[in-house]
C-alpha cells in the first residue's frame, strides 16, 4: 500500500495543504519580482537609433585583463542611412537619443564611437572591469551577474555574444545560452532549454586556459567571487526551516513515546501500519529489520526520489525537494534510535540540518522588495512539511525497533 495511507487523514491533508501553499506563494512571489524594476537592456541602442530596421546586435569583446569593448551594430533604411554618411553630427545625436535610459552599461560606457557603414550603425564603447580572476589562470565575467538584487535583463538584440580572450575557452554553460570555446551567444529567437530565452539575473562566464587547469581555475574562481553571497543568502534563509525541523526533532524524542505518539490510536497506526510495510519488504527480500535496514530505507528512498525528480523536472527541483526529503526520511532512524535508547543526534543533527543544503544550492534570493527573509515563504512550507511527516515517521521507526535485531544495551536481543 502507498506510504501516505499509513498516516492519519488530518495529517495527510496538513501534507497536501503545505505543499499547495508552498506553489502558490512561489507562483506569486515571482510575479512581484517580474512586475517590479523595469528591465536592464543588454544592448543601450538596439533597434533604438531613429531609422533602425532591425534590432541588430552586439558583441562584447573581454580582453586579457578583464574590460572590454562592446559593439554594437544596428541596421537602418536608406533615408537615415544617407543622412547619417552626410551628417556626423545627426548620427552622434541619433545614437544619443537613442541610447535606452535602463542600459546595463550606459554608466559605465567610455570612449563611444559611432559610424556608419553599408547602411548599418555601428556604436562602439569600452565597458572596464567586466570580468575579474581570483584563482590561477581562471576568469569569471560577472557583469551581467545580478544574483539577490531586483535587476533583471531585456536581451533588446537579435543576437548577443561574449568573446573571451584568446587563447582562453569558455568553461561552463550560462542558461538559454549557447557556448563554445571561445564565445558565448544568446539569440531572441532561441528561447533556450528552460524556455524562459534571453539572459537571466544569474548569468556568468567563466573561462580560462585549455587543459583540466584552467577549467578547475574558473569554477574556483567562480566559487570565491560568488561564494560569500551564496551562503550569506543561503545561511540567513535557512534560519526559519532549520528551526521548525529541529523543534520537531525535539517534539518526536519528547513527545513520540507518550500519548502524542505510539501510545494512543493514532500514532500507534502509523506506527504499526508503518512497521508492517517495512517488515512485508524486509521478508520480500530476504533482509532483517534492523538499524542497517531503517537507515538503508531512509537514504535509498530519498536517492531514489531525488534522482527521479532531477531526470523529471531537473536539478533545480531536486535541489530543492531532495534535502527536505532527507530531513523528513531521517526522523524513521531517529525514532528507531530513540525506542532503543542509542543516541539519536546522529540522525536528528543531519535532518535538522538538511535544509540548509536547499536555500545554499538556490541562493541567491530576491523578493518582495528584501533579500533572503523572502525566500522563508517557499521554505518554510516545506520544513512544516517535512516535520509533519518526519514525525509521522518517527513512530514508525519507534515500532521498526520493537522487533529489530539489533543488540539492546545490556547484551539482549530484540527479536
Amino acid at each position: 500500500m502507498p506510504w501516505t495511507d499509513a498516516l492519519p487523514r488530518r495529517t495527510r491533508r496538513l501534507l497536501a495543504g503545505t505543499l499547495l501553499l508552498g506553489l502558490v506563494v512561489v507562483a506569486a512571489s515571482s510575479g512581484l519580482v517580474v512586475g517590479g524594476h523595469p528591465p536592464l537592456s543588454v544592448c543601450g541602442v538596439c533597434g533604438s537609433v531613429d531609422g533602425a530596421t532591425d534590432a541588430g546586435t552586439l558583441d562584447v569583446h573581454v580582453d586579457e585583463y578583464g574590460d572590454s569593448r562592446w559593439v554594437a551594430r544596428v541596421p537602418v533604411n536608406e533615408s537615415a542611412a544617407e543622412t547619417y554618411r552626410n551628417d556626423p553630427a545627426a548620427l552622434e545625436a541619433a545614437v544619443d537619443e537613442g541610447w535606452y535610459q535602463y542600459d546595463v552599461a550606459i554608466d559605465d560606457a567610455r570612449d563611444v564611437e559611432a559610424s556608419i557603414d553599408d547602411g548599418i550603425v555601428r556604436v562602439d564603447y569600452a565597458v572596464p572591469n567586466v570580468a575579474e580572476s581570483r584563482v590561477g589562470d581562471g576568469w569569471v565575467f560577472d557583469y551581467l551577474y545580478a544574483g539577490g538584487t531586483q535587476h533583471r535583463y531585456d536581451l533588446e538584440a537579435d543576437r548577443v555574444t561574449i568573446h573571451v580572450p584568446e587563447e582562453t575557452r569558455v568553461t561552463n554553460a550560462p542558461p538559454n545560452a549557447r557556448a563554445e570555446d571561445g564565445s558565448v551567444t544568446w539569440t531572441k529567437s532561441d528561447p533556450g532549454e528552460t524556455g524562459a530565452g534571453g539572459i537571466t539575473s544569474r548569468t556568468y562566464v567563466t573561462y580560462g586556459s585549455s587543459g583540466v587547469t584552467g577549467t578547475l581555475d574558473s569554477w574556483s574562481s567562480a566559487a570565491v567571487v560568488f561564494g560569500p553571497l551564496v551562503l550569506s543568502h543561503g545561511v540567513v534563509a535557512s534560519l526559519a526551516p532549520i528551526a521548525i525541523v529541529g523543534l520537531a526533532a525535539v517534539a518526536a524524542g519528547r513527545l513520540g513515546g507518550g500519548r502524542f505518539g505510539v501510545a494512543t490510536g493514532p500514532g500507534r497506526i502509523v506506527g504499526e501500519n508503518g512497521r508492517a510495510l517495512l517488515s512485508g519488504v524486509c521478508d520480500r527480500f530476504g533482509w532483517t529489520l534492523g538499524r542497517r535496514a531503517v537507515v538503508g530505507f531512509a537514504v535509498g528512498s530519498v536517492a531514489l526520489l531525488t534522482l527521479g525528480v532531477w531526470l523529471a523536472f531537473g536539478a533545480p527541483l531536486a535541489a530543492l525537494l531532495g534535502p527536505f526529503g532527507l530531513a523528513a526520511a531521517l526522523f524513521l532512524p531517529l525514532g528507531y534510535a530513540l525506542e532503543r535508547g542509542d543516541s539519536a543526534w546522529r540522525f536528528g543533527l543531519p535532518a535538522t540540518a538538511s535544509p540548509l543544503v536547499a536555500t545554499t544550492a538556490l541562493a541567491p534570493y530576491y523578493g518582495f522588495g528584501i533579500g533572503p527573509i523572502a525566500a522563508w515563504l517557499l521554505f518554510v512550507p516545506l520544513a512544516l512539511g517535512a516535520g509533519v511527516v518526519g514525525y509521522a515517521l518517527s513512530m514508525i521507526g519507534r515500532y521498526a525497533a520493537e522487533r529489530g535485531s539489533d543488540p539492546v544495551p545490556g547484551g539482549e536481543t530484540v527479536q
